[in-house]
């Protein structure tokens, strides 16, 4: 268990709490213990239902099958493994119920951590409680896997002239409420503003110095393989290397194509694959085939890392300050 000092409760209108952050294998150690934080209805409040996992799978990947081991299965003639330890932090108010999530795989093969979720419930957000969150966070994963040469995520991309359409138009009528799609496109670009704060960098391609464009697959297997494209997001993927990690030195090219099969491949689709192995062949071909069409469509792309916004998305997060809409992330 780890405390956080600071009012961050009084800065969000909720009085001052002691808040301690505890971790799933360490402080939280079954499945009624997990459930009984409150921390997967917080997960259900924060993301909508298109990024989310099911429930059942992270409390079988968090406590029982992503724990540090091999796992090994056979999908139809192939033979599979995989080793992947998964963590989910709850950052808790006064010891009660969770205020506060983060979702972390670290993925043996690349030495990749990936980043699935990570969110602050809306009346805690204020005194920069989530940068604090994370950043101890990422402190615990550093210690827990030495060998870690850093952090990805996913982020999805706004459209910069959509964004630019929607304040022009809040500044001349001076509305203040906004349709779903229009705060979905500000939220996007607050998300990536967020993580751009801390330091993280896209994969970008240097020719156009615009994020490369990564399609997630279906994240319910379950369906119909008829629907499984309705189910598809595209994301931008963003890197943050550790400190002093020696193999961080590699080219982007090769981080960019690590990252890519350790997210989709390794992580999610042999995760969902493993539930039901004789059930899901199909889902794992297509899977695979999705993302070997991201890798080939950039394996001639000379990548490049950089910051997420620019000059021109400054001003847009500018003037949308100006406007004064409280609209949480």
């Amino acid at each position: 268990m780890r405390f956080l000092s600071g009012r961050y409760g009084a800065a969000a209108g909720e009085g001052s709490q002691p808040l301690d952050i505890v971790m799933t294998r360490h402080d939280v150690l079954d499945e009624v213990a997990f459930r009984s934080t409150g921390v997967l209805e917080l997960y259900e409040e924060l993301f909508p239902p298109t990024e989310r996992d099911s429930s059942e799978d992270i409390v079988r990947w968090v406590l029982s099958d992503d724990v540090g081991e091999r796992r090994q299965l056979r999908v139809g003639s192939q033979a599979i493994s995989y080793r992947l330890d998964s963590r989910c932090f709850i950052l808790r108010a006064g010891a009660g119920r969770a205020v506060g999530l983060g979702f972390f795989t670290y993925d043996h093969a690349s030495d990749l951590i990936f980043c699935n979720h990570v969110g602050v419930a809306k009346a805690w957000r204020g005194g920069g409680l989530a940068r604090a969150f994370y950043r101890e966070t990422v402190a615990v994963l550093d210690a827990l896997f030495p060998r870690n040469i850093g952090v990805v995520l996913e982020v999805e991309p706004f459209d910069r002239d959509r964004v630019a359409a929607i304040i022009a138009d809040l500044e001349q009528t001076c509305r203040r409420q906004l349709a779903a799609d229009e705060q979905g496109q500000i939220r996007r670009l607050l998300r990536a503003r967020w993580y751009d704060k801390l330091d993280y960098a896209a994969f970008c391609d240097a020719r156009t110095m615009q994020p490369l464009l990564c399609r997630s697959p279906c994240l319910d297997p379950c369906l119909p393989s008829s629907d499984w494209a309705g189910g598809e997001e595209d994301y931008w993927l963003m890197w943050q290397a550790r400190t002093g990690a020696h193999s961080a030195k590699r080219r982007a090219s090769e981080f960019w194509q690590n990252a890519v099969t350790a997210i989709y491949v390794e992580i999610l689709a042999k995760s969902l694959v493993d539930d039901d192995p004789d059930g899901r062949l199909d889902y794992w071909d297509y899977a695979c085939a999705l993302v070997a069409e991201t890798l080939q469509r950039t394996a001639t792309t000379d990548v490049y890392l950089a910051r997420c916004l620019g000059d021109e998305d400054s001003a847009l997060l500018s003037r949308w300050r100006r406007l004064a809409i409280d609209l949480p992330i």
